[in-house]
């Protein structure tokens, strides 16, 4: 049967993931919810959870379509999770957000999201660490990410840090994204002194990085990383280098039974 209690297909089909791939997501993240998309990512998951084919979709969802979408439904849904006191609807959203943060390539923004699902957790009632536990149980390949978010000191779980806040629209409230704080730590970071030139670097290495840098400025390649002289061209000087190999070499006029060593 299907989610409306018609029968149906129980297998994942492309087609249901429609859903994931249509619109355009930044103008689904500002739609009113719930939208005609939740319902149908909803079906969806529903489905998958069902049937055991979170693993498949895991497989289909694409980082730069199906994989943000899911991102932007897991906010969506722990919105709506608040406004109805639905712990249905949370959950859902978790386990989106951990297929989302499995497939996605911006990871810091993906570790962000899970912020309004945790809050929200607790604002309806829930534990949220059990609920992301119950999630890593139902998507394994997610368990570190959700016990490593669940393990995170307080302060680095909060909306604001996190670059959200609680808002409300003339539905309800509503988690948004506030990227004031994420930007100002930005500025901070890149007007300060370059973060290489704070490392306590090895003094080898940095001999090697300036030998190299010197050597570009002569013309000349480094030898052996760290010699930058010009190789001389004078038949009467001696290359110290050579009187140590010559000093170090004991094969002139060795033999053995056999022959030369």
């Amino acid at each position: 049967m299907s989610d409306d209690g018609t029968p149906g297909s129980q297998r994942l089909e492309l087609a249901d993931l429609v859903c994931l791939t249509g619109g355009r997501t930044r103008r689904y993240a500002t739609r009113p919810i719930p939208d005609e998309r939740d319902v149908a990512i909803v079906a969806l998951l529903r489905k998958a959870g069902r049937t055991g084919g979170l693993g498949q979709l895991l497989e289909l969802i694409r980082p730069d379509v199906e994989a943000e979408t899911l991102r932007t439904f897991a906010v969506r849904m722990a919105s709506c999770a608040l406004r109805r006191t639905d712990p249905e609807l949370l959950r859902l959203g978790v386990c989106a957000m951990a297929l989302a943060a499995l497939r996605g390539t911006a990871r810091r923004d993906d570790a962000a999201a899970f912020a309004p699902l945790w809050h929200a957790a607790g604002q309806v009632g829930l534990d949220p660490a059990a609920e992301f536990a119950t999630t890593a149980s139902a998507v394994p390949a997610a368990a570190p990410l959700l016990a490593g978010w669940s393990a995170r000191p307080a302060s680095q779980r909060e909306l604001r840090v996190m670059g959200f806040h609680l808002s409300t629209d003339v539905d309800g409230p509503r988690y948004t994204e506030d990227w004031t704080l994420l930007a100002a730590d930005f500025d901070r970071e890149f007007a300060g002194p370059s973060l290489l030139d704070q490392l306590h670097l090895p003094r080898r290495w940095r001999n090697a990085r300036a030998a190299g840098r010197a050597a570009r400025c002569l013309g000349h390649p480094p030898r052996n990383g760290l010699d930058v002289r010009p190789p001389s061209t004078d038949p009467t000087s001696t290359d110290p280098t050579s009187t140590e190999r010559a000093g170090t070499d004991h094969t002139d006029g060795a033999t053995d039974g056999d022959g030369p060593i």
